[in-house]
């Protein structure tokens, strides 16, 4: 069995850990898969190619529906194009859409546009399109976003990450609403590597800041947070110093977050960023700091999964609902404001034991419901699990 991965890249080391959490379920319940991933700047042919994957080669969907086409293609080019490693629409079996957080306004209507013509195809050819857990919305009355409304009701399995994007995807999708489901992260059960802690230094006196150039950017529809961001971590990390912690930048994303993490390294005391290109290893640098405080999804995620206590910033809805589900909500900041920032974060630290506690007796209630999840996809793909 073919299956294409979408929406994830090797850059994003949340991406890359959702990458990774597919690819080793997939194999313990599906004997012999294969998989496919589309190279792009975040996921390079050469790194797509060392993972053993085949390079899915999409064309352009507008104005028209070019990977369409490939159905045409003769099956002696088709196999030729195979020997150089390329497979087309036409010959994946089935698309888990793990792309996190593409669909909505943030994004535009290009992408919502693009999957509902992509959803309708796999389903006339009789293939699943499954979306993974993952945010959705909000979204705008555009013919963009009527368009995939409808055409979820032809997806085999549509899974929002949490109750605000159910509510979204669910005013949108008609008749089909019903039939979404609500899983938490998929990555939460995902085995970080405690060995790279030590090789970058991290222990319990760490606290660990990760920044998100996102915070400054447009899609964050709050003014002030954009420009009292870079302040406002910078506050965090001198009072974590007054406090005894060892402040630490690490790089969750990349190229994009770099002039933010130089920023926060000078402020730091000058230790060096850690810029772990491993997601896994990056998930067990996480889950042996003392605290976080951290502005993307996955940094977020990789804490409280591992019972770190966590303060964040957030940009979208996304972050609000993670920590609900963790029951941590609090500790979620709502402004850029630096004072407001620094008691949140002593009223952590006060509470820390308390927080940990919280963290690990809802660890065993997600877990569940990702394993529930696993047998949904393995259901919608028309596999059956090995045990």
């Amino acid at each position: 069995m073919l299956i294409e991965i979408k929406g994830v890249q090797l850059v994003n080391k949340g991406a890359g850990l959702m990458l990774r959490a597919v690819v080793d379920r997939l194999r313990a319940m599906v004997s012999g898969v294969e998989f496919a991933l589309t190279p792009g700047p975040n996921a390079s042919f050469h790194r797509i190619a060392a993972l053993g994957s085949w390079q899915r080669l999409r064309l352009p969907g507008a104005p028209i529906d070019a990977d369409a086409l490939s159905y045409r293609l003769p099956q002696r080019l088709r196999r030729v194009l195979r020997r150089y490693g390329i497979v087309t629409e036409a010959d994946v079996d089935a698309v888990l859409d793990a792309s996190g957080y593409a669909y909505g306004d943030a994004w535009g209507d290009a992408p919502l546009e693009s999957a509902a013509r992509e959803i309708e195809r796999l389903a006339n050819h009789g293939k699943p399109y499954v979306f993974l857990p993952q945010a959705f919305g909000p979204f705008a009355d555009t013919a963009a976003t009527r368009h995939f409304g409808q055409a979820l009701s032809k997806a085999a399995l549509v899974c929002a990450r949490d109750a605000s994007s159910h509510e979204y995807l669910a005013r949108i999708a008609g008749k089909s609403a019903e039939a979404i489901e609500t899983y938490p992260d998929f990555t939460l059960t995902a085995p970080g590597d405690p060995l790279a802690a030590a090789t970058w230094g991290v222990d319990q006196r760490t606290a660990l800041i990760i920044p998100n150039a996102e915070m400054q950017g447009p899609r964050n529809p709050d003014a002030a947070a954009r420009s009292g961001y870079a302040p406002l971590l910078l506050a965090l990390a001198r009072r974590l110093l007054e406090l005894g912690f060892v402040p630490r930048v690490l790089n969750h994303e990349g190229a994009a977050d770099a002039a933010l993490c130089d920023v926060l390294h000078a402020a730091t005391g000058g230790a060096p960023v850690i810029d772990e290109r491993d997601p896994l290893a990056l998930k067990g640098v996480i889950g042996a700091a003392g605290l976080v405080v951290a502005s993307r999804f996955h940094g977020c995620a990789n804490a409280l999964s591992q019972a770190v206590p966590c303060l964040a910033t957030a940009w979208s809805h996304k972050y609000g609902q993670l920590f609900a589900d963790f029951g941590v909500s609090e500790y979620v900041l709502e402004s850029s404001d630096a004072a407001a920032g620094i008691a949140r974060l002593e009223a952590l630290l006060k509470n820390r034991e308390a927080v940990r506690h919280t963290l690990e007796a809802r660890r065993p209630v997600l877990a569940a419901r990702t394993e529930e999840l696993w047998s949904r996809v393995g259901a919608a793909l028309g596999t059956t699990r090995r045990l």
